[in-house]
C-alpha cells in the first residue's frame, strides 16, 4: 500500500486533468457522455477487442490466440486478458475446466515423476560414486546446480529475450512477466506483443505457450528435487514430530512404499495373559475341616 499509493494518486490526478482539459476544449461534449464512451472503450479493450482500429482483421480468437488462451487456462496461469463474452462460451469454459485442469495437472505430475530418475537420482548417485560425497552432500549440491540452471534458462534468458522483443519492456518488467507466468499467478498486467504486428503477436503467443508448459514441468522437477533432500525431510520430521513422521522405526514414506517389509505380528506377544487359577493344588487334596468337639454347640438357625 505504501509503495503503490503515491503512483496511483499521481495517475488519478493526471487522468482527471486530461478529462477536464478535454471538456474545456470541447464544450459541446457532456461529461456523462464522455464517461460512458470511456467505459465502453475500456470494457472492450479489457477483452482485447480493437477500439482505435475497429476495422482491422485482428481477432482475439484466431488459432494462436486460442492456443495461448487454452494453455494459460489449463495451467491455471490465467492472465485474464482474453475471456469469453457470450453466455455459451462461459458455460463451456466452466464444463471444460472441470475436466481439463485435473487432467493437465495429472499429466504434469506423471511427466515429473518420469523425469526424476534421469534428472535427479542418477546425478546424485554419480556424485556419490565419483566425487566421494555423502548422500546428503551430493543431493544438496545437485539441487543447487539444478536451481541455478533453471534460473538462467527459464528466467534470466527469457527475460533478456522479451526485453529485446517486447514492446519497450525493461529487463525488470520482462523478468517480472516470466516470474508471474511460471508461478501461475498470472496478473495479466503485462502481455507479450501488445503493440506489435499481428504475425509477431501470434508468434510470441505460440512461443510463450510452449514456454509455460516446459517451464512448469521443469519447476515441478526442481520442487520435487528439493522435497527429497535429507535436509528438507529433517525439517519435516522436526515440525511433525517422531510419532507422525515415523512408525515402528520406519519413515512414513518408506512404510507406504515398502509395506511388505514390515515384521510379522507376533501373536504370542499380543495374546492376553492367562487367567490365574484360584488354587494351586487340586480340589481333592484340600483337607476336610476338623469335626466339632462335644463342648461346642451349633448355633440355632432360627431366631
Amino acid at each position: 500500500m505504501a509503495l503503490e499509493t503515491p503512483l496511483e494518486n499521481a495517475l488519478v490526478a493526471e487522468v482527471e486533468q486530461l478529462r477536464i482539459g478535454f471538456l474545456d476544449r470541447n464544450r459541446c461534449v457532456k461529461g456523462s457522455s464522455l464517461d460512458a464512451l470511456l467505459k465502453k472503450a475500456l470494457f472492450a479493450e479489457k477483452r482485447r477487442v480493437a477500439v482505435l482500429d475497429a476495422e482491422s482483421e485482428e481477432y482475439s480468437y484466431d488459432f494462436p490466440s486460442s492456443l495461448f488462451f487454452v494453455t494459460t487456462f489449463l495451467t491455471t496461469t490465467g492472465y485474464g486478458s482474453t475471456m469469453p463474452i457470450s453466455d455459451d462460451g462461459k458455460l463451456f469454459l466452466v464444463m471444460y475446466s472441470l475436466l481439463g485442469i485435473p487432467i493437465t495437472l495429472f499429466l504434469l505430475s506423471c511427466i515429473t515423476h518420469r523425469l526424476l530418475p534421469c534428472v535427479t537420482h542418477r546425478p546424485v548417485r554419480y556424485m556419490q560414486a565419483h566425487w566421494g560425497l555423502s548422500r546428503s552432500q551430493a543431493a544438496l549440491a545437485h539441487a543447487s546446480l539444478l536451481l541455478a540452471l533453471t534460473a538462467v534458462l527459464f528466467f534470466l534468458l527469457p527475460a533478456a529475450t522479451l526485453c529485446y522483443l517486447g514492446p519497450g519492456w525493461s529487463f525488470l518488467e520482462s523478468f517480472y512477466f516470466c516470474f508471474i507466468s511460471l508461478s501461475t499467478i498470472g496478473l495479466g498486467d503485462y502481455l507479450p506483443g501488445g503493440t506489435r504486428s499481428l504475425a509477431t503477436r501470434q508468434g510470441l503467443e505460440f512461443v510463450i505457450s510452449c514456454y509455460l508448459l516446459l517451464g512448469l514441468m521443469v519447476l515441478l522437477v526442481v520442487l520435487e528435487t528439493f522435497w527429497e533432500l535429507p535436509q528438507t525431510q529433517s525439517l519435516i520430521r522436526l515440525f511433525s514430530g517422531p510419532r507422525e513422521g515415523q512408525l515402528h522405526g520406519l519413515a512414513f514414506d518408506e512404510l507406504i512404499l515398502n509395506g511388505d517389509s514390515l515384521p510379522p505380528l507376533n501373536l504370542k506377544e499380543r495374546a492376553p495373559p492367562k487367567e490365574e487359577t484360584q488354587y494351586s493344588l487340586p480340589t481333592s487334596s484340600i483337607p476336610d475341616p476338623p469335626p466339632l468337639s462335644s463342648t461346642q454347640s451349633v448355633p440355632p438357625l432360627g431366631p
